[in-house]
């Protein structure tokens, strides 16, 4: 009964109106800036875990042709270039503070049975039917008799690009080394895969095979086997049970010789180009094409094609393996021009751990016919890592007496990624950001016998160290200090460039709208205070005569705090929750609308640099939106308006009840 008349006295009153719209904007203008501010510092902190700081390195230097230092006026000297360097100490980088991580990947062969390398091509008609055809990627060896009644002759034919003279001959492939190709009856061919001066210096061996003076043709007898090292060709259709047939709706220079690429000696990278090319010379090789029973019957041939024999099938089904500790390091991923497009990226517990998972790319799957959740069991092999370089063959050399298997196991693909056309980026060497489309990524901790680092080419596309973000200049300050980013006389000099994903222009934006926040949450505190204070003071004096005159009827000091503190908690759960619904809604769409103008101009500025991978990646949650958590936390801080009440309270209620009443009544 006693809550009944101070309820009644408050709906009476036209003050409650007036004390209800107060604590709804107080309440509203807290709740939408505590919201602001939240999400606000979420932003920030999301951003810290999101984007990442990669300073792509390169070694500058005076240098000849194949990248060794020289004096800069030496006859030698082409120019201060970017090269790749083997033993190159880094050390001193990684000694910064500003130093997060590195990675210094290794490259390796892996031979995958019963998965030979292929690359598609389709055969694209006028009306855009496309149609399927592979193509090998390295040399074979095939052991063959031709199909004729009198000797046959492959006259030699200098390639001419404007009139080419492809011809047929009919044979019967005994057997081939890679043992995956189904060949036809009849193949074609045109120069045999020799220069002129190529095809004149093996004279001699010309006449050795003809058995004959002729050194114009190769003389082909019936009933005579053969064995002949042939160039990559193609089309190739696959079968169901996995078998490459040769397709005969497209004639080809087909039976061209090669030598073959475990015959190269002196391999070194050359820069005197508009990129990274090879030089390599050949050894002292026999003739690519020989009678099986000379072979048969020469200790050397025989010691020389049993070898090759083996090496050429290793070298069919060897895909070209790079091992990372972080797939995210490497510039082209970083960058967002190869991203995941199926599955998902190795984990850091998966790199730790040297789980047997990989990543491969998309043509890579299309060629093989994989998918995410196939095992792949590799046999690895170290090979030089050869950034862009025009090389033969298309994946790294298998030679059993030079790169023996140093690991093997069964890897699980995870994730399949996808390769986008980049632009800009010019302050960097051309080669840096390149690698194989065929390239398949493993944990570096997967691998047995990881490389020593003084065996791995140190340059632009294979070492690269992730720093704190925001920490380029204290970084370059550690580099200056160590006296790396100065040149020094014979010396490679590190070049650093820095790519932060657009954290830089995402942090100015999002520090500019948390000092706002700020600001609105200090006024919006402010102005709450003052306004459960104001509310407090002013409803306890309008209550004051009411709790008199109920004393004086006979209520009790405890009945009338409790009947006063009913009708404020009335009042402040009906201001709060408007205020909860207000801000809220206030939040949603004023946060969102000063969220997407501040994304749209990040999104600008970052375009101009082609450096959005991260923000494309979080945008969606790198916003302001409505936290109910946050809301209801802020609404209870309406609570102060009773807490005040009590305090305004508190001294009257030690009076007596005459006293609480109007002097004059």
């Amino acid at each position: 009964m006693h809550r009944k008349i101070f309820i009644d006295q408050l709906k009476r009153s036209k003050k409650t109106v007036v004390y209800f719209w107060l604590l709804l904007i107080a309440a509203t203008f807290f709740v939408t800036s505590m919201n602001l501010y939240y999400n606000s510092t979420s932003n920030l902190q999301l951003s810290e875990n999101t984007f990442s700081t990669l300073a792509v390195t390169e070694l500058y230097g005076e240098v000849d042709r194949y990248g060794e230092l020289v004096e800069r006026n030496s006859d030698a000297h082409i120019g201060y270039q970017a090269v790749g360097v083997k033993g190159y100490d880094i050390a001193p980088i990684l000694q910064s503070d500003a130093v997060e991580s590195y990675d210094l990947r290794s490259q390796y062969g892996a031979y995958i049975e019963s998965c030979p390398v292929m690359g598609y091509a389709p055969q694209v008609s006028g009306d855009g039917t496309e149609t399927p055809a592979w193509y090998m990627q390295s040399n074979n060896v095939i052991r063959f008799q031709i199909r004729a009644e009198q000797p046959f002759e492959l006259e030699y034919h200098p390639y001419d690009v404007y009139h080419p003279q492809t011809l047929p001959f009919g044979l019967e492939v005994l057997d081939d080394a890679a043992g995956c190709f189904a060949y036809p009856d009849t193949l074609y061919y045109s120069d045999l895969g020799f220069e002129p001066e190529e095809w004149e210096a093996h004279a001699q061996d010309i006449k050795a095979f003809n058995q004959t003076d002729d050194t114009d043709r190769l003389i082909l007898y019936p009933d005579v086997e053969y064995i002949a090292i042939l160039q990559a060709h193609g089309p190739w259709l696959w079968t169901e049970d996995g078998t490459l047939v040769y397709s005969t709706d497209r004639i080809d220079d087909n039976f061209a010789f090669a030598t073959p690429a475990q015959d190269y000696q002196n391999l070194r990278l050359t820069y005197d180009g508009s990129r990274e090319g090879m030089e390599y010379e050949t050894g002292d090789t026999p003739f690519p094409i020989q009678r099986w029973e000379d072979v048969q019957n020469d200790p050397k041939l025989k010691a020389y094609f049993g070898d090759l024999w083996q090496d050429i099938h290793v070298q069919q089904y060897t895909h070209s393996v790079v091992a990372t500790n972080d797939l995210s390091s490497v510039p082209t991923f970083h960058l967002g021009s190869a991203a995941i497009s199926e599955g998902r990226l190795i984990t850091p517990e998966e790199y730790a751990s040297g789980a047997k998972v990989c990543v491969i790319s998309e043509q890579v799957a299309k060629n093989q016919q994989w998918k995410v959740g196939d095992k792949l069991n590799m046999q690895l092999f170290e090979s030089d890592y050869i950034p862009n370089a025009p090389f033969v063959p298309k994946q790294p050399i298998y030679d059993a007496q030079e790169t023996p298997f140093v690991s093997e196991g069964e890897y699980e693909i995870v994730g399949i990624y996808s390769l986008y056309p980049y632009t800009g980026y010019a302050e960097l060497a051309p080669d840096t950001l390149d690698f194989s489309p065929h390239t398949i990524f493993v944990p570096t901790n997967s691998i047995a016998k990881p490389r020593e680092q003084n065996d791995l080419l140190i340059h632009g596309s294979t070492f690269s160290v992730k720093i704190k973000n925001g920490s380029v200049e204290a970084f370059l300050d550690d580099m200056e200090v160590n006296g790396l980013t100065t040149p020094q006389p014979n010396q490679y000099t590190p070049h650093f460039t820095f790519y932060d994903q657009g954290y830089s222009a995402v942090k100015s934006s999002l520090l500019s709208m948390n000092s706002t926040a700020k600001l609105l949450l200090l006024l919006s505190s402010i102005l709450l205070l003052m306004v459960c204070i104001l509310a407090a003071y002013f409803f306890w004096q309008n209550q004051r005569q009411t709790v008199g005159i109920f004393r004086l009827l006979g209520g009790t000091k405890k009945q009338a705090v409790s009947a006063v503190l009913l009708c404020a908690m009335v009042l402040t759960v009906l201001g709060a929750a408007a205020g909860a619904v207000t801000g809220y809604g206030m939040a949603y769409i004023v946060g969102n609308g000063i969220m997407q103008e501040n994304i749209e101009e990040i999104e600008m500025d970052m375009s101009q640099d082609n450096d959005i991978s991260a923000l494309t990646e979080q945008q969606s949650n790198i916003r302001i939106k409505a936290d109910l958590p946050v809301t209801l936390q802020a609404c209870g801080t309406v609570l102060l308006f009773p807490a005040f009440l009590l305090g305004f309270a508190a001294p009257d209620l030690k009076k007596e009840p005459r006293e609480l009443l109007p002097k004059n009544k």
